[in-house]
C-alpha cells in the first residue's frame, strides 16, 4: 500500500509568513493554520521547523510561494520584501526528510489557480464573451494590489498550465497620452512630484508605483498635496481613497481615472509583447466590484490599451476577464502541490522499474556465468549501462527540485 504524500505549503509575505498541509487526494482547500511574524524568526528555515514542531509532523513534500524576485534554477531569493533570503539548499539542508522542495514567485501560484477555476469564479469585463474555461491559448495575468504582479500562462487544455513567472510590475512606465491638454499637464506633474519622491530612495519610478494600491496613493497625494509623504503613517491608503471617491472627492475619483489610464497602457504593452487572447485581472485591487465598475466604464483604460501603431485592430479582439474569487494564491499552491505529489510518483515508478530490471539481470547473470561464461561480458554492459542511465536520472531530478 502507498504512502500518502503530504505536502507542506508556504506563503511567504513582506511581513508575515503562512503555513498549511496538503495531503495527497485532499479534497478540501489547504487551510493556513499556522501564520507567523517574519521579523520573529532568524530565518525561514527557522519559522519551518518550528511549524512542524507544533504540528508534530515531517512532510515529504514542500511548496513555497515567496514575494520578491528569484532565480528558480536554483531556488534562491535575489531580491525579497521580507528580512529573509530563504534559498532550497538552506532548506534542504535543515529538512532533509523532503524529498522534492518547490519555490516560485508568490504571485505565479495565482497563474497556477487558473486551470483549477470553475466558471462561477471569475467573468468577463466590458461585454466580451467569458470563456467557458481558462486552458486554451495565452493569457496575461495582471494583479494589482500592494504591488504589481505579472505572469503568462501558455494554455494547451491541459492541466496543469505553463505559467511563466514575471517582474513586468518594474518595467519602465509606460507613456499615457490623453485627450485634454489638462490631463496631460497634471500627468507631468505627477512624473515630476513621483520621480523627485524616488530619487530620495535611490530609484526611478516603474509601473507599480503607479498601477497598485501603493500607486493610488502616490497619484492622490501627488494631485492633492503636490508632494508624496516620506512617512508611511502620513500616507493615505488605497482602500480609504476608494471611499473617499465612492463618496464623491474629486481628487480620489481623478486618482482612479490616471490609475484606469496607466493600467490600461500597461496592459496594451503585455499584450502587444505577447501577443495574448485574454487579459486575466485579479489581486487586492480588482476584488473591489466598485474598481471593476469604474474600470469598464472608463474610456481612458480601453484607449491606452489599443493606441498600438499597426496593431490597434488586434487589440479589440484581446478578452478582459476577473477574478471573483479571493484565495487564488491557495489555490494555486494545491495545483502545484499536485504535480509535485505527480512527479515523485512518476520518479519512484522508474526507480522501481529500473530495481527490478537490474535484478533480474543480476539473477542472469548468475545463470550465465555458470552456463555461459563467455556472454557474460555482454551481460555486464547492459547492467552497467541501465545503472549509468539510472544516476543520470537521479541527478535530473535533484536539479528539477528547484524548479
Amino acid at each position: 500500500m502507498k504512502t500518502k504524500e503530504i505536502v507542506l505549503i508556504s506563503d511567504i509575505g513582506g511581513t508575515n509568513v503562512r503555513f498549511g498541509l496538503y495531503e495527497e487526494n485532499q479534497t478540501e482547500i489547504v487551510n493556513f493554520d499556522g501564520k507567523y511574524k517574519c521579523a520573529d524568526f532568524k530565518s525561514f528555515e527557522q519559522a519551518v521547523l518550528f511549524y512542524l514542531k507544533e504540528k508534530k509532523i515531517k512532510p515529504t513534500l514542500c511548496v513555497i510561494g515567496a514575494a520578491g524576485n528569484m532565480n528558480e534554477y536554483t531556488g534562491e531569493i535575489l531580491s525579497t520584501n521580507t528580512p529573509w533570503k530563504a534559498s532550497i539548499p538552506k532548506l534542504q539542508a535543515k529538512c532533509p526528510f523532503f524529498k522534492h522542495i518547490c519555490m516560485v514567485n508568490d504571485f505565479a501560484l495565482q497563474g497556477w489557480a487558473l486551470s483549477e477555476m470553475e466558471p462561477s469564479q471569475y467573468r468577463s469585463l466590458f461585454s466580451h464573451h467569458c470563456p467557458v474555461h481558462l486552458t486554451q491559448g495565452k493569457i496575461v495575468v495582471i494583479g494589482p494590489g500592494t504591488g504589481l504582479g505579472t505572469c503568462l500562462i501558455m494554455q494547451n487544455d491541459q492541466k496543469p498550465q505553463t505559467v511563466y513567472t514575471s517582474e513586468a510590475g518594474h518595467s519602465t512606465l509606460p507613456y499615457v497620452d490623453f485627450q485634454n491638454r489638462k490631463d496631460n499637464r497634471d500627468r507631468n506633474k505627477l512624473l515630476k512630484i513621483l520621480k523627485a519622491y524616488y530619487a530620495q530612495k535611490n530609484q526611478t519610478p516603474v509601473t507599480e508605483h503607479i498601477v497598485s494600491g501603493t500607486g493610488i496613493t502616490n497619484m492622490y497625494h501627488a494631485f492633492k498635496d503636490g508632494v508624496i509623504p516620506s512617512q508611511k503613517e502620513q500616507r493615505i491608503g488605497s482602500e480609504k481613497i476608494e471611499e473617499l471617491a465612492k463618496a464623491g472627492d474629486k481628487t480620489a475619483l481623478k486618482t482612479f481615472r490616471f490609475f484606469n489610464a496607466y493600467l490600461g497602457a500597461h496592459s496594451g504593452t503585455l499584450a502587444a509583447a505577447t501577443k495574448t487572447e485574454c487579459i486575466f485581472f485579479c489581486g487586492g485591487l480588482m476584488a473591489s466590484p466598485w474598481i471593476l465598475n469604474q474600470l469598464e466604464n472608463s474610456p481612458e483604460f480601453m484607449q491606452q490599451f489599443t493606441a498600438r501603431a499597426g496593431m490597434s485592430e488586434a487589440m479589440h479582439h484581446v478578452r478582459f476577464v476577473a477574478s471573483l474569487y479571493r484565495d487564488m494564491s491557495t489555490l494555486g499552491a494545491v495545483v502545484r502541490a499536485k504535480k509535485l505529489i505527480e512527479t515523485t510518483r512518476n520518479e519512484q515508478e522508474k526507480r522501481n522499474a529500473n530495481q527490478n530490471i537490474l535484478y533480474t539481470l543480476a539473477t542472469l547473470e548468475l545463470f550465465v556465468q555458470e552456463n555461459c561464461p563467455e556472454a557474460l561480458k555482454n551481460v555486464r554492459k547492459v547492467k552497467t549501462a541501465i545503472q549509468r542511465q539510472q544516476k543520470i536520472y537521479i541527478q535530473s531530478q535533484m536539479r528539477q527540485k528547484t524548479r
